[in-house]
Formats: structure tokens, sequence, C-alpha cells
């Protein structure tokens, strides 16, 4: 072999053998462990490779109101949950940023959502947020000496929380443990059949960013929304079906099968409402319905379609200023077999976000008081038009909750949708 070539393998076999300790061992250790141990695993790693002295996962209650603690030994048995709003561990949820706090003792890591492992006098804690692309799932606070953090080790802590955030993903597959500990308390059987038809309640890509939620999240009956993203098209959905309880749930969750199902044949928005529109007056004949609304996208340029199958409108905003976006409701989904359902076009601009949400949204008020209303629902949406889909879409529905002081009427669902295209290079002359 030359010299040359001699040169370049030993070069590579030190590269390799300087990345191995990396992120790609620690995903090893950690699909090899008991779901009991994940966080166990990630604080070994982190003390052999950067001197960390303990860590602690929390973890985003289903309303998104606090991080709950992974218990896991005596070091974690008196860790408190954290506020997501009045917290430096919310700080780092809502915004997705690491925040560094400086602590003096044992007792301010507990209270803070930290533990302080063997670390004596003043240390760090340093929260990060754990998500999967955009979705946030939680926090992992990571207590090291009383020391700066650097770029690199920013970036390996960064690298540990986006590891687990794709094993936490995979693990409620196999089990309970997480879904259970995000549950302050229990969770009605029929806001159970809704998470599970739910997808991910945010993803982003170069072009788009999509986010939604559900409230009252332990009591969700009846609202469900749905989206997929294929090489150049975004289908959404967002359906509301009649009445509360278990029987609104299983006519939400059969329409939501029934457009999944039509629109992985291939078919058009319009055999989707059709196939589920039969489906319903099939199995649930008689008074039930299921609003909706579909819109389908094309994410390079913005053209869409969108069907209104007896919904509240979306809302647009655009260069600062909100509009109800006009699309006519034909029937909803369930009353008529032989309902037929017309899409109109709509064109975005870069930049754009449109708001869809249901009814439990804008009728939601205390009895004797106005209903929240289509207009503070525009407020919200043009006042805030700097946070992020996940952070409007959250806040929006914990100001409709607050504002009926926790006892919503109905569910009330939202979805948030930025199109921003990549600028594309103009002509040249």
């Amino acid at each position: 072999m030359h010299a040359g070539v001699d040169g370049r393998v030993s070069a590579v076999s030190e590269q390799t053998a300087a990345a191995r300790p990396g992120a790609g061992a620690l995903l090893r250790d950690l699909d090899q462990a008991p779901p009991s141990e994940l966080v166990d695993v990630c604080s070994s790693w982190l003390a052999r490779h950067v001197a960390a002295q303990a860590c602690v996962l929390l973890l985003a209650d289903y309303a998104e109101a606090s991080l709950e603690p992974v218990a896991g030994g005596a070091a974690v048995a008196h860790i408190r949950p954290q506020d997501l709003m009045d917290s430096a561990a919310g700080a780092a949820y809502r915004e997705q940023r690491r925040v560094t706090v400086a602590l003096d003792d044992a007792g301010e890591a507990a209270a803070a959502g930290a533990a302080a492992g063997g670390v004596g006098g003043p240390m760090l804690v340093v929260y990060l947020p754990v998500s999967v692309r955009v979705e946030r799932l939680g926090v992992l606070a990571v207590t090291l000496p009383g020391h700066g953090v650097g770029h690199e080790l920013g970036e390996v802590l960064g690298d540990v929380a986006r590891v687990l955030g794709h094993v936490l993903t995979g693990a409620r597959r196999y089990t309970d443990r997480f879904e259970m500990l995000r549950r302050r308390r229990e969770l009605g059987l029929a806001a159970e059949i809704q998470w599970e038809l739910l997808p991910s309640l945010a993803f982003e890509l170069p072009a788009f960013s999509i986010a939604g939620t559900v409230e009252p999240a332990y009591e969700i009956g009846g609202d469900n929304f749905d989206y997929a993203v294929s090489a150049h098209r975004l289908t959404v959905s967002v359906s509301d079906a009649v009445g509360h309880g278990i029987r609104a749930a299983l006519l939400a969750g059969l329409a939501v099968a029934a457009m999944r199902n039509a629109r992985r044949a291939h078919c058009s928005i319009v055999e989707q409402a059709g196939a589920a529109n039969r489906h319903l007056v099939e199995q649930f004949p008689g008074a039930d319905f299921v609003t909706g609304l579909i819109l389908e996208l094309d994410v390079d340029n913005g053209a869409a379609t969108i069907l209104n199958a007896g919904h509240p409108p979306p809302l647009l905003l655009r260069d600062g200023g909100v509009s109800e976006l006009l699309v006519p409701p034909e029937l909803p989904l369930g009353l008529v077999s032989s309902a037929h359902y017309m899409v109109h076009p709509i064109q975005l601009n870069p930049g754009d976000r449109l708001l869809f949400f249901t009814d439990g949204i804008t009728e939601a008020h205390r009895r004797g008081e106005p209903e929240f209303g289509y207009r503070r629902v525009a407020a919200m949406l043009g006042e805030q038009s700097d946070i992020t889909p996940s952070e409007l879409v959250r806040q929006l529905t914990r100001a409709v909750h607050e504002s009926c002081n926790g006892q919503l009427s109905g569910d009330a669902t939202a979805v948030c949708l930025d199109w921003h295209p990549p600028r594309l290079p103009g002509p040249t002359g």
C-alpha cells in the first residue's frame, strides 16, 4: 500500500476512533436498556464523557401545564415538577433553547427540577429541550460542576437530548411508562382513544411548519386533527364529532381512520371526505355527524385546495392582518350518503399563517359570560405572529381553558400552519 494511502487510512481511523464515544454509542446503550433505565443510561454516559454529576428528565404533561420528573432512584425522589410558565426548565421547553442556571446547593437543585448528584457547593444546571424535530416532549436537566458551558460541551449535551427524544418517541410503542408519567391525573377513556389517533403534535420542513393541540387534554371526546407529508404535498384535516364522551370519540376515530385509509390509497381530498361520509352513515345511521376541514397544499408553490364539511372556517394571517378564509360549507360528514363535497382553490403567499380550530375555541365561555369568540382568536393570532406554531396553539388553548376557569363545555382544538418556502434565486440577466 502506498504511503499516501496509508496516511489517509490512518487519518480516517483516528477520526473514527474519536467519533466512537459520540451519540452513536449512546444510542446503542439506550437501545439495549429497559425502559426504566433510559435516563440512567444518559446520566452514566454524561458522567463518563463530560463529568456531569446527574441528570433528570422532565416530561411535559398532556395539558402542557407542567414538566413532570421521571422518577429513577433516590436522587430523583424529591425532584419537584416545574411550572411551564415560571421556571428555567419551562423557558427551555417553551423557547426550545438551552438555559443554564447557577445554583448553590442540593436543595435548590431539587426545587429547580434537577438532581445535585455528588456536587458540593455551587453548580450549574443546564436545561435542554428534548424534542423530535419540533415536537416538544420535555426537558433534560443536566447538573455540572460550577464551570461554564462552552460551545463543544453545549453541542454534546444537545446531541444527547436529541437522541433521547427519538428514543422516547420509539419507546411509547412498547412501554406505558412515559405516557403514565405525563398524566397528572387519570385520563378518560374517550381521551385515551383520541390521543392514540393524533399524529406528532408538531412537524417542520424548510417550506412549512405545523403544530396542533387539543383541550381539555384529559377529557377530550370528539375533536381531532391529522396531517401527512409527502415529497411535495401536505394534507391537513381538522374534525369535530357531535356529542361528548366515548360515542363522540368513536365517531371521530372512524372519520379519521376512513380519511387516512383513502389518503393512503392515493385518493383526492374529495374522495377522502366521501369515504368518511359513507362509513359514518353505514356505521352510525341517524343524527350523528362529524364536521371537518381538509386542505391539500403544494408546499413548493403554495397552491392549495380546501374542502369544508360544515366546519368553522380557518383564519389567515397575512402581512400582519387577520382575515377569515371564506370556504362555503357543505353538509357535515355522516348525515346523507349521497352528499357531495366541493373543493375550493386558495393561494398562499410566503409567510402566510393559517389557523384551523373547532367551535370549542370560539364558543368557550363561563356561565352567563360572553363566548371567547372569533375576535379574540383573531387578536391572539395577529398579536403573537412572532412565536412558533407550537407555542401559538399552546397559548391559545390555555387562554381558552383559563377563560372558562378550566370548565370547558366542549373540546377545543387548534392547528397552526405556516408556509415559508426557501427563497428561490431570481432570474439572471
